[in-house]
């Protein structure tokens, strides 16, 4: 019995001296030290305990996503979705109108053109460059007027102008000879088939220009033959 008892003894001495030891060689840096308790992992066990787990260490990457996808999903959409127009045709007055009022220009000039781009259907934009000409409001003002010389800088495809005698004169006054050939006026049946139903008739004497591309920027482009063809055909229609 004494002799069990001495062995004991001796083994947990062995035991003292292995953890001191032990304990040493953590302080050296020897080996790692050992985790503490509050930082040892618990494994999540059940599905519910695994999707917490992951919820509270990813959540703000997984929102991320989220948010990516349903952004980039909705640009997409865009995209896909955008009118792709054959021409445009700048209308810069110096009475505003809403785009609204336009919408039937569009379609008048739709009927009088071609598909360009082969997709089964004529597609024109009005781009909307009028401005009131009390100059009341000179930011709006200078932002149509920024969007307009924009257009004229690089847009091939905005080979006609509707402007009315006033606006027209922006143009001859900036000595900004863009035109070929003087303004056509339009006529009746052009104010008859744009007549709005709430808004009623455009403005009184508009006209129509077209822009000539010899001697210009555009002149380097090799699209720009393909919109100013165009732009002839629609001028000898309305003539």
């Amino acid at each position: 019995m004494a002799s069990k008892k001495t062995n004991d003894i001796l083994e947990e001495q062995r035991r003292s001296r292995e953890e001191f030891l032990r304990l040493k060689r953590m302080q050296n840096g020897e080996i790692p030290t050992d985790p503490k308790p509050s930082e040892e992992a618990i494994l999540p066990k059940t599905p519910e305990e695994k999707i917490k787990n992951f919820w509270f260490h990813y959540k703000w990457h997984t929102i991320g996503i989220i948010a990516t996808v349903i952004v980039l999903s909705i640009l997409i959409a865009q995209c896909v979705n955008k009118p792709k127009y054959d021409y445009e045709i700048i209308y810069f007055s110096y009475t505003q109108v809403l785009d609204e009022q336009l919408d039937s220009v569009e379609e008048y000039f739709e009927k009088l053109g071609s598909d360009i781009d082969g997709n089964g259907e004529v597609n024109v934009q009005i781009v909307n460059c009028s401005v009131s000409n009390d100059k009341a409001n000179y930011s709006y003002r200078n932002t149509m007027l920024t969007k307009l010389q924009a257009m004229i800088a690089a847009d091939e495809k905005a080979m006609l102008f509707i402007t009315d005698p006033d606006s027209y004169k922006y143009f001859e006054e900036g000595n900004i000879d863009i035109f070929d050939g003087e303004p056509l006026p339009l006529n009746e049946d052009f104010y008859v088939n744009t007549e709005d139903e709430n808004f009623g008739k455009l403005i009184d004497n508009l006209q129509i220009s077209k822009r000539k591309v010899s001697g210009t920027t555009l002149e380097k482009n090799d699209n720009v033959k393909i919109y100013s063809d165009e732009a002839d055909k629609i001028i000898e229609k309305l003539k």
